[in-house]
């Protein structure tokens, strides 16, 4: 054992890179839960996410171990989040060794996390998390990888349960961390946890064993934090004196809490399209006397559905807030409003609750200084994520004649969704945020109206008009995402094809 700048690391001069799996139990657990979450398919290129520390390091391995039986490829990636000086950058320096000596590409990015945490007003651990799954999600597309694999582990979730146990928390908090789960959807890659089942005991035994080298982050002992409390005060204590094998025990929970979570997530999201609209991305609309009918467990669900379909996590949204929606919904009054954690709001008005984002004080009528300008060309017919906005616009095309009908139906079509007539629409369709003087002639309406003017009409809150997409066709506004449908191109009868658009939030979690 050798000390650095009081950071403690495992010194060998060789790591064994010739690991059996067959006759590892370590290599044989991960290879186990690897096969019983259908993590993995043969073809697929799996991007690693190894910070320097045992969980990460020992994934590496292991998954280069399994990479020919597997038959995968790995790309290694480090991102310094630029915190912690000269000890980051030599952990970055020797992750970028590693790979090089496991014979495996290998991208080390640099991210100023304290200053992306200032810019965001976000806590450190926060935009440290953000800013490592956009890193993750960015090299994955750039390598056209389909899963990453990252290093959380029995430990980290029976963390995860005892946090959210004395934070408070519902059925889908118990279950803790995923297996799996979406980073980018609309490009179907998935987040993967091959050690979430080992302890971390048995990761450390591992990097003994196969003499692999770790370091030690000094923040993942420090006291501040109460995750780190729970790790190395709480968790200690209720092995000694209570169940030596808590972790295991936490951690099974969590499992079994996900398939319960899971079946009734699915019961959820058949109920939302009945309950709630979807207005993306200002706005859900809770039908009261619908959310009434249903029991108080499946109303929390649905409040909690709706929140996320609207913000796109739910960060700091607690039972407490759940309930004072549903408070809301049996006794407020037409015009009765709360403030909710993320700059949202609830209001009521009449039978419906309405979920919206908060007016901010002193916002400019044009874009805001924490506000930057965005623009993408739209894929016709295909998927472009709109990173700012929060969703991804869809696009298909299709002969009318398949859809008999459709011009008579088309008023009554969802607000997320746009049909236009092609013939009339060539070349380029961009999307990109408002800007000054942008005009449209909404749908049924003669002559042009201001943008700034719909939205007052529409009483979208100043604070989110430069997030909401705007479906450009050289000067004309096609639609204005979740509010406004133009009538230039509009379907007639001597239309033969339809380009139709729908907007969806990226991180759906009932897709």
């Amino acid at each position: 054992m050798k000390s650095f700048g009081g950071r403690r690391i495992l010194v060998f001069d060789e790591c064994d890179l010739r690991m059996n799996a067959k006759d590892n139990r370590f290599i044989g657990n991960v290879l186990a839960t690897i096969r019983r979450y259908d993590m993995l398919a043969p073809g697929d290129k799996v991007v690693a996410g190894v910070s320097g520390g045992p969980d990460s390091i020992a994934l590496l391995h292991a998954l280069y171990v399994l990479k020919d039986k597997l038959d995968i490829s790995l790309h290694v990636a480090h991102l310094n989040h630029m915190l912690r000086g000269e000890a980051a950058d030599e952990e970055a320096e020797y992750v970028q060794g590693l790979a090089a000596r496991l014979g495996l590409p290998c991208t080390v990015e640099a991210v100023d996390v304290n200053e992306y945490a200032k810019n965001e007003k976000l806590s450190i651990e926060l935009a440290a998390r953000n800013v490592r799954y956009g890193f993750y999600r960015h090299i994955a597309l750039d390598e056209g990888a389909s899963k990453v694999a990252l290093g959380h582990h029995a430990g980290d979730q029976a963390e995860t349960v005892l946090l959210r146990l004395i934070r408070g928390t519902g059925l889908r908090g118990l279950g803790g961390i995923p297996p799996l789960r979406p980073l980018d959807p609309a490009s179907g890659i998935t987040v993967i946890r091959p050690l979430i089942n080992a302890t971390p005991v048995e990761i450390r035994s591992y990097c003994h064993e196969a003499q692999l080298v770790y370091y030690i982050d000094a923040s993942n002992v420090s006291p501040v934090y109460l995750r780190n409390k729970i790790r190395h005060e709480l968790i200690p204590h209720l092995e000694q004196d209570y169940n030596p094998r808590v972790i295991h025990t936490l951690s099974t929970t969590a499992e079994l809490v996900q398939d319960d979570d899971d079946y009734i997530s699915g019961r959820v999201c058949e109920m939302m399209g009945q309950i709630t609209e979807v207005i993306l991305p200002h706005e859900v609309i809770i039908n009261i006397p619908a959310l009434s009918r249903q029991h108080i467990a499946i109303q929390r669900r649905i409040i909690r559905q709706a929140v996320y379909e609207l913000a796109g996590d739910l960060e700091d949204f607690e039972s407490i807030h759940v309930e004072k929606v549903l408070e809301l919904a049996r006794s407020g009054k037409t015009g009765s409003r709360i403030s909710l954690p993320g700059n949202l709001q609830a209001r009521r008005e009449y039978d419906r609750i309405i979920l919206e984002w908060a007016e901010e004080e002193g916002f400019e009528s044009a874009l805001s200084e924490d506000s930057h300008p965005f623009e993408y060309v739209l894929r016709v017919p295909g998927d472009t994520e709109i990173v700012e906005a929060g969703i991804t616009i869809e696009a298909d095309i299709f002969n009318i004649e398949d859809k008999p009908g459709l011009l008579d139906t088309i008023s009554l079509t969802d607000h997320n969704e746009a049909y236009f007539d092609l013939g009339v629409i060539t070349g380029h369709i961009t999307v990109r945020n408002r800007r000054p003087g942008d005009r449209l002639s909404p749908l049924g309406m003669k002559g042009h109206k201001k943008l700034k003017d719909v939205f007052i009409d529409k009483k979208i809150p100043r604070n989110v008009r430069d997030r909401i997409p705007v479906i450009i066709w050289g000067t004309e506004i096609l639609w204005v995402v979740g509010v406004c449908v133009s009538d230039f191109a509009k379907l007639s009868p001597t239309t033969e094809k339809v380009l139709h658009l729908r907007a969806r939030r990226r991180y759906l979690s009932c897709d």
